[in-house]
């Protein structure tokens, strides 16, 4: 009797008589094998965001170190009245609905031909990759010396040809330049858009399409309600995360045309990076990079909330 009242006055001891081990000690191997990995993602991506987001905070410039304090919101209130900001602002949202616009439509173009069975197709499907497996830079650099305006291969063949009395000042025009930089942009993106919306075409069944041409249905009635409908999601996603990584590309302006000329060509992340490492306005430069990343969250926040009130998820 004595026994089953020490047992009941100290719970814990039955625990300690079942022998089995606690919750840390059971899942010890797999917390020590995580483990490096949230050490190696804390540093190259938690730390530099949290230092990022004080930074913008704070008044700090290279010339003028000794004055680096924080002052609250003023960076951003400056941003929200220099004219350079909201240009670069609209040069992005240009470059954006540019570049993903005429990509995603070629690469539907492209994705719709591609996906009929005809002689040596995978040729073709391997020979449009190559823009995008091309590394950005090298084909940022061969588009610079194709536009060039003195020795460009653009320009050489327009003269040999007589399409042009001089060469055409492809990258020191303000007009020419956001031209061609859409162009390219939309070159070195277009695969992307080819694959996924290729990959949502071999989804659909062909019974879809047989029933709709037995129903009477022609190619743009069957295009109209029942491919595109169904490749709706894919395509949301595709644009969304183009239209992302095409509002933060730096490459594309900084090797192209450097943000000119007269900085008709410096979108957002690009002004973050000329405050910041070329003027050494550290804590603004940092803050304009907060503002580009803020309106990005809300840019994938609100597309994925219409689509999702349309019924695309459901």
């Amino acid at each position: 009797m004595q026994d089953v009242v020490r047992v009941r006055r100290h719970p814990t001891a039955r625990r300690q008589d079942t022998g089995k081990p606690s919750h840390w000690r059971k899942n010890a191997m797999a917390y020590s094998l995580i483990l490096p990995s949230l050490v190696f993602l804390f540093a190259i991506v938690f730390y530099p965001l949290a230092t990022g987001l004080a930074e913008g905070f704070r008044y700090h410039s290279r010339v003028q170190p000794w004055l680096t304090r924080f002052n609250g919101l003023d960076n951003y209130v400056q941003a929200l009245h220099d004219h350079d900001v909201w240009l670069a602002l609209r040069t992005s949202l240009i470059m954006t609905v540019g570049i993903v616009g005429l990509s995603y439509l070629l690469g539907l173009v492209s994705g719709l031909l591609l996906n009929h069975k005809f002689r040596m197709r995978g040729l073709y499907r391997a020979l449009i990759l190559v823009p995008w497996v091309v590394p950005p830079v090298v084909s940022y650099i061969s588009w610079q010396w194709m536009l060039n305006d003195q020795s460009g291969l653009i320009d050489v063949l327009l003269v040999k040809l007589h399409l042009v009395d001089s060469p055409v000042l492809f990258l020191s025009n303000p007009r020419l330049a956001m031209a061609s930089i859409i162009v390219v942009g939309v070159w070195s993106r277009f695969p992307f858009m080819m694959i996924t919306v290729l990959a949502a075409l071999s989804s659909i069944p062909d019974d879809l399409n047989e029933s709709a041409a037995l129903d009477g249905a022609n190619r743009w009635q069957t295009f109209r309600y029942i491919t595109m409908p169904l490749i709706l999601p894919v395509t949301v996603v595709a644009t969304l995360l183009q239209a992302i990584w095409t509002f933060n590309d730096f490459g594309l302006p900084f090797v192209l045309t450097g943000g000119g000329p007269a900085n008709s060509t410096t979108p957002l992340i690009l002004l973050a990076y000329k405050e910041a490492f070329q003027r050494f306005n550290i804590g603004y430069g940092t803050s304009l990079a907060i503002i580009s990343m803020v309106l990005m969250l809300l840019l994938g926040a609100i597309y994925l909330r219409l689509q999702k009130k349309q019924g695309v998820y459901q």
